[in-house]
């Protein structure tokens, strides 16, 4: 799944790559799929799904990238799909949400989310017997949707529960984040404006348990987009995220209370701290595509800045650590297209540890699976890496 576990801390315990190994990383292979890949790709059983902007949904094996099927007609995709119980489950901008045969591809439901055009930029999430996912707005937001969160039956497809984030369903706070769910099933996603802050929710029956704001944008358009992560702080559950303003905050889990709060960069509409930052025991690492651009080492307790890392160019991308190594995407949205990579750096220190220019800017997280690392570029490129 996306990020590789419900606490989205980036982390994954699959992740064998190490800083020393990092240093001898080589393309192992590439394909190439319509559109830009923005989302995830997701790995399981030797088997890796990635989806694309150009509606291209299509299963590799890890070690070979030898095509196992693939379905053009899927619609525009910017998150990652989901593998569970042998289903491929990803959600579309055209608002569907669709579950897909791992092994032969063929097509096993498909569901429509509700609104006038709703779009799903999240990545469907499975909990139990259900496909958990934010619903907001296509681009351009018009027309405006309410934005809400929605749950399916993972066997059929048919709605289980919803919930807006307006209690009167009221156009606004569109989702584009992913939930995050804790063992005791209680979900947490971020919301877009008017309120952009973070909804908890009950995931059995899309019980409200409590809703917070960072910041009332007024008209500011500064969203919570990342994905929020679940740790354990001083003996009392917690989770982090950022916003597109800049803002990082720590949270009480159960209450939504502030603990900590750094404002740590200048944000914008579709700047900020858009990507979900990683967790790894002993640091928060923080990506910014706002001012100052490069990813951010900060102690949990306090989020005091440990080291900084400046990549030149903004990054969107969704970091993943291994053994002592965060890899990362660079690239910019208003950029230059042909401007991006992938760069891997120690946890320790934020020195270099190994950096591959791609040509192209990228928006994807990486996944990591065991010494893999297999990343998309906004080219349309899936490409797979390994220590030689």
């Amino acid at each position: 799944m996306y990020r590789g576990d419900l606490s989205r801390d980036g982390h994954p315990a699959s992740a064998t790559l190490t800083a020393s190994s990092a240093a001898h990383l080589k393309a192992v292979w590439q394909t190439e799929l319509s559109g830009g890949v923005n989302g995830t790709p997701v790995v399981a059983g030797g088997v890796v799904v990635a989806a694309s902007g150009g509606g291209d949904l299509a299963a590799y094996r890890v070690r070979t990238g030898a095509l196992i099927w693939e379905d053009h007609g899927v619609g525009a995709i910017s998150g990652s799909p989901t593998i569970s119980e042998g289903r491929v489950i990803v959600g579309s901008l055209n608002g569907h949400i669709r579950a897909f045969d791992l092994n032969s591809g063929v097509s096993q439901w498909d569901a429509k989310a509700p609104g006038q055009k709703p779009a799903v930029w999240s990545s469907p999430t499975v909990f139990g017997h259900l496909v958990v996912a934010g619903v907001g707005s296509q681009y351009g937001d018009t027309p405006l949707e309410a934005g809400r969160v929605i749950a399916l039956d993972i066997s059929s497809g048919h709605q289980v529960w919803e919930v807006c984030v307006n209690s009167a369903c009221q156009p606004g706070d569109g989702i584009w984040s992913t939930p995050a769910i804790d063992a005791a099933g209680h979900g947490y996603i971020g919301v877009g404006n008017p309120d952009d802050g973070v909804l908890a929710f009950d995931v059995a029956s899309g019980h409200r348990l409590w809703q917070m704001s960072f910041h009332p944008d007024a008209g500011r358009d500064v969203d919570i987009g990342a994905t929020p992560i679940i740790f354990q702080l001083g003996g009392r559950e917690a989770i982090a995220v950022g916003s597109n303003g800049g803002v990082f905050k720590v949270l009480d889990a159960s209450t939504g209370s502030v603990i900590w709060s750094r404002d740590l960069v200048s944000g914008s509409a579709v700047h900020g701290l858009l990507a979900s930052p990683a967790y790894d025991g002993k640091n928060f690492y923080i990506m910014s595509a706002g001012t100052p651009v490069g990813v951010f080492a900060l102690a949990v307790d306090d989020g005091k800045t440990k080291w900084t890392f400046d990549t030149s160019l903004p990054v969107y991308s969704a970091p993943a650590i291994g053994v002592g190594v965060l890899v990362v995407g660079t690239g910019d949205v208003f950029g230059d297209p042909n401007a991006g990579g992938v760069v891997a750096l120690s946890t320790h220190d934020g020195s270099t540890l190994w950096k591959h220019d791609l040509g192209s800017a990228v928006f994807s997280g990486p996944a990591l699976s065991g010494d893999t690392i297999l990343i998309g570029d906004s080219r349309g490129d899936v490409i797979a890496f390994r220590p030689s």
